[in-house]
């Protein structure tokens, strides 16, 4: 309180607390959609012509109140593409600092103690007035010999590299743009049934759509209908699951895969360990339904993977109506399951 005041400290406490969230979101109270990240933070410092060293810098230089050099610190602080910041993204690639090699490579430790970082972001234009004032005290003095030289070049080299592939740069297009990948259904294996099942809700009704299919994507059979209940979604698809499973059973089908877009139901299937819950409770009752068929798994998919008992959900609700259908399925799920025999 004492730094920010009563106001905005009142607004800080307030701030929502996401478990699951990015860990480069920053809070803007100016900003009407309330969050950014320290990528489109960086994006637009690129379009001002900012580069990352002299943002240092220039907060170091503000003549300005302390609340607002934490924020711009905060601003550019992970902004150059450390190891660590890169392990955070891609778990295969080492967080120790390659030439230093004692400790993991992050801000603090490339404008501290790694000597050949150092001598490039002085050639670049930092100084060592940001490391000893008042936020990082360090009575440790760094004397480096015959590296102008070479911090020149690895400076210039990082310079044209970021210029000609245009990193960490989000308000233009990239030089190797990803590919766009399309995700289908996918078929099964020899002898085996897959029963795609979704459910939706529409006020206090819920519908659910299952649709079975061979190796070869022929739909064998499915169900839709419309119930009474209003329940959370994971319930909602724990009852798909079980009319799935009761309709496998109708048809005597050995070898089968559940698949649904429900990835927190999916992973409390696959999971063996007790579940003491409601949920896990309920989920074992229903697991054991399963014993009459020889081979049984569940597998998850993107919703875009499961379009055709998504239709048949709406069509239930828009229906109003109960259905049991065997090749002679709805003619408008009949354009994706083409689609998906295809693919």
């Amino acid at each position: 309180m004492e730094i920010y005041g009563e106001h905005l400290g009142d607004q800080i406490c307030k701030i929502p607390i996401l478990h699951n969230g990015l860990d480069d979101y920053r809070i803007w109270f100016h900003n009407p959609l309330g969050l950014y990240s320290t990528n489109s933070a960086y994006s637009w410092l690129e379009a001002c012509g900012v580069w990352p060293p002299s943002i240092f810098v220039d907060t170091w230089k503000l003549q300005t109140l302390p609340k607002i050099k934490i924020f711009c610190w905060h601003l550019g602080h992970n902004i150059l593409p450390t190891y660590k910041k890169i392990f955070g993204i891609w778990r295969e690639i080492n967080s120790t600092c390659p030439r230093y090699g004692i400790e993991k490579e992050t801000l603090l430790h490339v404008m501290k103690n790694c000597p050949k970082a150092w001598a490039v972001l002085v050639y670049g234009g930092f100084n060592n007035n940001l490391i000893e004032g008042s936020y990082y005290r360090t009575a440790r003095i760094i004397v480096f010999c015959d590296v102008e030289e070479e911090a020149k070049v690895t400076w210039e080299r990082a310079a044209t590299l970021r210029q000609d592939f245009r990193i960490f740069n989000l308000l233009e297009k990239p030089m190797l743009p990803k590919l766009v990948v399309e995700k289908v259904w996918k078929k099964p294996g020899q002898g085996v049934v897959k029963i795609n099942f979704n459910t939706t809700a529409n006020g206090r009704k819920m519908s659910f759509g299952l649709v079975a299919r061979d190796h070869d994507g022929f739909v064998l059979g499915g169900r839709a209908g419309v119930m009474d209940k209003n329940v959370k979604a994971e319930w909602a698809e724990l009852h798909a699951l079980e009319e799935s499973i009761s309709f496998a059973w109708t048809k005597n089908w050995l070898k089968l895969k559940f698949e649904s877009d429900c990835v927190s139901l999916v992973n409390r299937l696959n999971r063996t360990k007790a579940n003491f819950s409601t949920m896990g409770h309920r989920i074992q009752e229903i697991l054991k339904l399963l014993d009459p068929f020889s081979n049984v798994s569940f597998v998850w998919a993107l919703r875009c993977c499961n379009k055709a008992a998504d239709y048949l959900c709406n069509w239930a609700i828009v229906n109003n109506c109960t259905k049991d259908f065997n090749m002679d399925y709805p003619l408008e799920i009949h354009d994706i399951i083409l689609r998906d025999a295809i693919n």
